[in-house]
């Protein structure tokens, strides 16, 4: 799950860009995922311009090969889509507040509840989101077994072959659901923490680059201005 997150944090900024449209997921089947799978998020794109520029972004960057394995990344992605901006919101305000309390003195213990509180609920929202998308994949590979079982042009050995492993697909899609089922609760918690410590640590290091950055700042200002007053005494060679 952990690696979901980090693949859905990333998407909500760009994704790679590919030529062949239609050989791609691109951005018409990327705005038709949202119109099907989370029309609320293209009602608040018309109403607040900043979140429905970030929305067209995603959109118009997002490239992959049509593919089913993509296809549910998409819908994921698509579902998913306040759940990155509500995980890099959280990682912003932790930011701020620690920075805060370096100055101010802010209770550090109030500010890690509080964001981790809010990366917790992000969490169990995309473990639902993905627990949906599993479904939807499940439902969309018996639709295909019904075309597959009635299209004439495939021989009765063909139609058994491609039956047979879309009812694997089906197979192991429900292992995957029976899995990640399985002692949720503590799996949605361990995942929540994984991130809130990856975002302290990430602050931890950016905090120890701007220190280095500062000493060595005094360092070059100190030897400047020892080689200023170096300058200053020295004597004028007698002619």
């Amino acid at each position: 799950m952990k690696k979901s997150l980090l693949f859905l944090a990333a998407l909500a900024v760009s994704s790679a860009l590919c030529a062949q449209e239609n050989q791609n997921f691109g951005q018409a089947d990327v705005m038709a995922a949202f119109k099907e799978y989370n029309p609320a998020a293209l009602e608040k794109a018309a109403q607040n311009p900043t979140y429905g520029e970030l929305l067209k972004k995603v959109a118009v960057a997002y490239s992959a090969p049509r593919t089913e394995a993509n296809w549910s990344e998409m819908v994921a992605l698509v579902k998913n889509f306040d759940n990155s901006i509500l995980l890099q919101s959280a990682r912003e305000e932790y930011f701020e507040g620690r920075t805060l309390q370096t100055v101010a003195g802010q209770d550090l213990e109030a500010l890690d509840a509080r964001v981790s509180g809010r990366i917790l609920a992000v969490v169990q929202s995309v473990y639902e989101n993905t627990l949906e998308v599993k479904e939807l994949q499940i439902d969309r590979y018996k639709e295909q077994i019904k075309a597959v079982k009635k299209d004439d042009m495939l021989a009765k050995a063909q139609k058994k072959e491609a039956v047979a492993k879309l009812k694997q697909q089906i197979k192991a899609l429900k292992a995957e659901i029976k899995t990640l089922k399985k002692n949720s609760k503590q799996k949605i918690q361990d995942t929540a923490d994984v991130y809130f410590a990856e975002i302290r640590s990430d602050f931890d290091k950016q905090q120890a680059a701007q220190l280095r950055q500062a000493k060595q700042q005094e360092l070059k200002a100190e030897q400047s201005a020892a080689q200023d007053v170096k300058a200053k005494n020295k004597k004028p060679v007698a002619k």
